[in-house]
């Protein structure tokens, strides 16, 4: 018969091995627990990237498009550049072609003034027509310079006539003298000179008349000079003096 104390001691040590598998079980349970987490943990952290990733590859796209916008934007400048630099080139050789044909006429000019010479009759030529709008609505101050086209002629005498082409409401197209119009001057402007003369007169326009042009008729006193008639192409300002362009047809001789 074995003594009590090693009846115990071996029950105690059977007991231990008994619980053992217990704490097996336990830390295979923490372990699989803890391998469990961490999965859910990464794959968590796997999403995150994912939209990171795309988030990062929208970027990049909005970027590329913004960047292929500016090269096209350049290239187009660029084009613009060339297609400016020609246009100052086709300028600049009409105004070239333009100053060639200025000295032509000039020279033709000066080859019909030589004959008017000869014949012994001279031209006035009205230098410039400068009209200014006024404060009420269809009056107009106006100005004119006549001078002689031949140089060392005698006294220029006669009368300087200036008229309207107007259109009225019907679309008729016809000429009206100054007198005709009611709060104008009569346009009629005596002219005696030796080099040249200024004129200046007022125009009221009725407001269902629309002027087209501005007609100056010379007209002269004796057989010395040569009657002509110059137009000028309607424009007017706001309250500035305005120069007229002449129309291209100068008529000079008996009209």
């Amino acid at each position: 018969m074995r003594p009590q104390g090693s009846l115990d001691s071996e029950r105690h040590r059977r007991s231990r091995f008994a619980f053992r598998p217990f704490v097996t079980i336990g830390w295979l349970l923490v372990v699989a627990t803890a391998f469990a987490l961490g999965y859910f943990l990464a794959g968590y952290d796997v999403e995150r990237t994912l939209a990171r990733i795309q988030a990062l590859q929208t970027e990049r796209d909005t970027f590329s498009e913004a960047l292929a916008a500016e090269r096209d934007t350049r290239v187009r400048l660029e084009r613009s550049h060339l297609i400016d630099r020609e246009a100052r080139r086709v300028v600049q050789s009409q105004l070239a072609e333009l100053q060639g044909e200025r000295l032509q006429l000039a020279k033709q000019v000066a080859y019909l003034r030589g004959l008017l010479h000869v014949d012994g009759k001279g031209v006035v030529e009205v230098k410039e027509f400068v009209l200014t709008k006024r404060g009420e609505e269809g009056d107009f101050d106006y100005q004119f310079t006549v001078n002689q086209l031949i140089p060392d002629f005698e006294r220029s005498v006669g009368t300087a006539e200036v008229s309207l082409v107007v259109r009225d409401r019907s679309d008729d197209r016809k000429t009206v003298a100054l007198a005709d119009l009611p709060g104008s001057t009569d346009g009629r402007h005596d002219m005696a000179f030796d080099h040249f003369q200024s004129f200046s007169g007022t125009i009221r326009l009725p407001a269902d008349v629309e002027a087209r042009e501005v007609i100056v008729d010379i007209r002269p006193a004796n057989d010395n000079l040569l009657p002509s008639s110059e137009a000028f192409v309607w424009r007017s300002g706001e309250g500035s003096a305005m120069t007229l362009p002449p129309v291209a047809e100068i008529n000079v001789g008996d009209f």
